[in-house]
């Protein structure tokens, strides 16, 4: 039997930050909404049933968050790239990363901007 990666993916994490490059947008905050999906090797984890070998989703979230509102990035490809490379920095189980963002307000009559990145170890 192969086992092939499995995937762990946050799904619409909502939060507001400095985003954007209009002189308004470096001064408030706005809505962002972060897609986040993350692949590792999963048969340690089932087969242990432990944490441990696999990653906290709800730390994940938090970290994310964290990491994010502190950077108050001017561009959307600049959140996703350097976001999608903060968690295989911290997360070394993780063998793939694919973040999205979209900011919800950025066009009127529409659902949003978005920008995403994949990216493989």
């Amino acid at each position: 039997m192969v086992i092939e990666n499995g995937k762990i993916s946050i799904r619409d994490l909502k939060f507001d930050c400095i985003i954007g490059t209009l002189p308004y947008e470096r001064e408030n905050v706005q809505p962002v909404v972060i897609n986040i999906s993350v692949w590792l090797d999963f048969s340690l984890a089932a087969r242990n049933e432990d944490l441990a070998h696999s990653i906290d989703y709800v730390q994940l979230a938090d970290d994310v968050q964290d990491f994010v509102c502190k950077s108050a990035f001017q561009l959307e490809e600049t959140l996703v790239v350097e976001t999608a490379k903060h968690i295989l920095n911290h997360y070394p189980k993780t063998v793939a990363v694919e973040v999205s963002v979209c900011k919800p307000l950025a066009i009127p009559d529409s659902d949003g901007a978005e920008s995403s990145i994949k990216i493989t170890r």
